[in-house]
């Protein structure tokens, strides 16, 4: 198992530096797309390669109402997030609204769920359920969520705090998604995207910590802990969700 994720890993890392050299050589701009949300796919192509016969994408739209369900209450999650994140910076008297959109909103919409998908292809539809052949939901939403969140090498330069304060946030976002999940029978890319999308467009709404200001990534890091504690609390995610399973091929 730990080959595999390593290889993966790395795959995600080697594309990441590729389409990242590509989007500054010939765009598209990155306000409107970042080419290297689709190197976790592309990792996903190198499994299928190396390990075709064990290599499982949850990646199926069926069934319809675990999917529609799944994906109203992980978005209602981030809706309820985002507006307290909002009220904390009212309360604390700081800035929250962005500058004007780069991008017709309905434009954004449609970049950010497909820009989503390239990169829950690879987070939420392969590496989670693979790590849940032996680790319990929990366990496998933070190792994703920690490798997800130092996937985003770029936040380094705003910071080690920043940094950190990013990684809290993507693990805890990660969980969140990672019990919602649960039992959603195949569903996982679907619901993971919903999710995915509606925090980065929310991102863009309402706050602009890319610049690297630290105090709304503090702000977004201890919501999403506090969100992803209480959702831990409340659905109780199984200690295993099969130890002995194997990874295989979609059918």
């Amino acid at each position: 198992m730990f080959l595999r994720v390593v290889v993966f890993y790395l795959a995600t890392m080697v594309f990441s530096g590729i389409l990242n050299a590509l989007q500054s050589a010939i765009g598209p701009s990155p306000d409107l797309i970042q080419l290297v949300q689709f190197a976790p796919a592309l990792g996903v192509g190198v499994m299928f390669l190396a390990f075709r016969r064990t290599t499982r994408v949850d990646a199926r739209f069926t069934p319809v109402r675990v999917a529609v369900g799944r994906s109203a209450l992980v978005v209602g999650i981030v809706v309820a997030a985002m507006l307290v994140s909002v009220l904390v910076h009212v309360v604390a008297g700081r800035p929250w609204r962005a500058e004007s959109l780069p991008f017709p909103f309905g434009v954004l919409v449609l970049t950010m769920i497909v820009g989503a998908a390239g990169e829950e292809l690879g987070w939420r539809a392969y590496l989670q359920p693979y790590l849940q052949t032996r680790f319990s939901v929990l366990r496998s939403a933070l190792i994703v969520g920690v490798l997800w969140g130092f996937w985003h090498i770029g936040g380094f330069a705003n910071g080690l705090v920043y940094m950190g304060l990013f990684v809290v946030m993507a693990t805890a976002l990660s969980v969140v998604m990672g019990v919602v999940l649960q039992g959603a029978r195949r569903t996982n890319l679907v619901v993971a995207t919903a999710a995915h999308a509606a925090v980065n467009l929310g991102l863009i709404l309402l706050f602009d910590e890319e610049k690297g200001d630290v105090f709304p990534m503090a702000v977004l890091a201890a919501v999403w802990t506090a969100a992803a504690i209480v959702l831990v609390k409340v659905r109780r995610p199984v200690e295993i969700e099969d130890g002995t399973a194997r990874p295989v091929r979609v059918g």
